[in-house]
C-alpha cells in the first residue's frame, strides 16, 4: 500500500513519524514523508521518500509572524495569535503543493499539526486517514494514572467544553484561508463556521497516541478507535559518529547534565546561555548543551560545559546524569527511556503538560516556567534531580519503557484499520 505520513512540526515532531514510517516500510508498504522544509536529508538517510510542502521551520520563524510568534510565545493570547497567522501560510502553500504531488497515495497518516492540511487532501482523494498525537489531546472524566474522581469528572468536562472552544476561535481565523484552497485549488465546496475537526471522533477516525502507557494510562472511557502504543523511538543513524570533542569531553570526568531547549529560537540567546552556564556551575556539574535552533551559543564554554548544535539523544542520553529541557513530547519520552530525571522548563503547547507528568511521576522536580527561570532556580531543580529517589524512580520508568514496541503496536493498529476499511468497502 502506498502511505503517505503527514507530519507537520519542528524535529520533535519529525522523528517519531520518521520511526513509524521505517516500521510501516519494513512491513512491506510505500512511504513517504511530507513535513515543511529542512527535512529532507534527514528523511532520505533513514531510507524514505520526502516531500516538502511548506518553507522549514527556521524560515517561518524567520518572518515578521513568525518573530511576533516566538517573542510572545510565553502568552497564551500572544502564541494564538502568531499561531494563526503563520498557520494561514502553512495551509496556503501546503495545500496547493500536496495536491500537486499527491499520485497514487492510498492511506494518509496525518500529525495533529497537519490535519489543517490532510483533512481535505483525504477528502478530495476519498482515502482514508489515521490520525497521530505525541501527547493526549482526547478529553477523559479519569486522571492519568487511570483513575476517576468527581475532580477529574469536572475537568474532563471543562477540557472537552475548552478543546470545543479552542478548536473553534482558531477554526474561525484560518476557515477563509482554508475555503479558498478547497475551491481554487482541490474544487472542494466551502466549509461552515462549525468547524471540521471535532467531528473526527464522532466518525471514529483512527488516532495513535505516541507515548508509553507507563507514563500516561489509556483512560477506560476513549474509544475503541484510540490506541496509546507506545513511544516511537528512532535511532541514530548507523553511519551516525560523535565528534572527537565530545568523546573526550565525556571521558574526562563524571557524567554530565544534558541541556537542550528544541527548535524555538530564545528572545535572547545570548542571556539564555550565560544563565544555563552559571546553573551548571552553581549546581557544581558538568553539562553538554546541544543547541539545536534555540540559539545558544556553541563550543567549549567553560572547562565544564562543552555546546554542540546536534547530537541523537538515543546516543547521548545513556552517557548523562540528568536532562534539562523544554518539555517537548519527543525530548521527554527520550529521556524517560533513558532513565534520566527530567528538568523541565515549558514555554507553550503541550510542554507544561509533560513538565507536571514527569513531576507526578517522581522523575523530576516540578517544572519551572520559562518566564521563571533563573540561574538560581534552575541550579536547585538540577540538585533535585540528582537525589537517589528521583534516579530510582527515573531509572525504573525507563526499564519499563525499553520494554514496549510502540511502533510494533502502531503498525498493528494500521494494519487493522486498513483491513476493517477494505472490508466495509467490499460489504458496501
Amino acid at each position: 500500500m502506498r502511505i503517505d505520513i503527514l507530519a507537520i512540526g519542528s524535529q520533535g515532531d519529525v522523528r517519531p513519524h520518521v520511526a513509524l514510517g521505517l516500521g510501516l516500510q519494513t512491513a512491506g508498504h510505500r512511504v513517504r514523508l511530507v513535513t515543511l522544509g529542512g527535512f529532507e536529508e534527514f528523511a532520505r538517510g533513514y531510507g524514505l521518500d520526502h516531500l516538502a510542502i511548506a518553507g522549514s521551520p527556521q524560515e517561518l520563524a524567520s518572518t515578521a509572524e513568525g518573530r511576533d510568534w516566538v517573542a510572545q510565545r510565553g502568552s497564551t493570547i500572544g502564541f494564538l495569535r502568531g499561531f494563526v497567522r503563520v498557520a494561514r501560510s502553512v495551509i496556503e502553500q501546503g495545500i496547493a503543493n500536496y495536491w500537486g504531488a499527491c499520485g497514487d497515495v492510498e492511506l494518509l497518516v496525518v500529525s495533529s499539526m497537519g490535519l489543517a492540511v490532510g483533512v481535505h487532501i483525504a477528502e478530495r482523494l476519498g482515502i482514508p486517514m489515521v490520525r497521530t498525537n505525541l501527547s493526549p489531546f482526547t478529553p477523559t472524566h479519569y486522571d492519568w494514572n487511570g483513575h476517576r474522581s468527581l475532580l477529574t469528572a469536572v475537568r474532563g468536562n471543562m477540557t472537552a467544553v475548552g478543546g470545543a472552544g479552542f478548536r473553534f476561535l482558531i477554526w474561525r481565523q484560518l476557515r477563509h484561508t482554508t475555503n479558498v484552497a478547497r475551491l481554487n485549488v482541490l474544487g472542494l465546496p466551502p466549509l461552515a463556521l462549525k468547524e471540521p475537526f471535532g467531528s473526527l471522533d464522532r466518525k471514529r477516525v483512527p488516532v495513535l497516541d505516541g507515548y508509553s502507557p507507563t507514563v500516561i494510562a489509556r483512560p477506560p472511557d476513549w474509544g475503541d478507535w484510540i490506541h496509546v502504543t507506545g513511544y516511537w523511538f528512532l535511532d541514530s543513524p548507523v553511519d551516525w559518529a560523535a565528534p572527537r570533542e565530545l568523546v573526550d569531553f565525556l571521558a574526562a570526568g563524571p557524567p554530565p547534565v544534558f541541556v537542550g531547549f528544541g527548535s524555538t529560537p530564545f528572545p535572547n540567546p545570548g542571556a539564555a546561555t550565560e544563565l544555563v552556564v552559571r546553573a551548571l556551575g552553581s549546581a557544581g556539574q558538568r553539562g553538554v548543551i546541544v543547541a539545536g535552533g534555540s540559539g545558544l551559543a556553541t563550543g567549549r564554554l567553560t572547562e565544564d560545559v562543552l555546546s554542540l548544535d546536534a547530537v541523537p539523544h538515543g546516543w547521548l542520553f545513556p552517557q548523562v546524569c540528568a536532562a534539562v529541557h523544554h518539555g517537548g513530547a519527543g525530548v521527554t519520552g527520550a529521556a524517560l527511556r533513558a532513565g534520566l530525571p527530567s528538568v523541565v522548563v515549558p514555554v507553550f503547547a503541550d510542554q507544561p503538560f509533560w513538565g507536571s507528568r514527569v513531576f507526578e511521576l517522581g522523575a523530576g522536580p516540578r517544572p519551572i516556567p520559562a518566564k521563571r527561570l533563573t540561574a538560581d532556580t534552575l541550579a536547585r531543580a538540577i540538585d533535585v534531580s540528582l537525589k537517589p529517589n528521583v534516579q530510582r524512580r527515573a531509572a525504573t520508568l525507563g526499564e519499563h519503557i525499553r520494554a514496549e514496541h510502540g511502533v510494533v503496536r502502531a503498525v498493528a493498529a494500521i494494519h487493522d484499520y486498513i483491513g476493517a476499511a477494505h472490508h466495509a468497502r467490499r460489504a458496501s
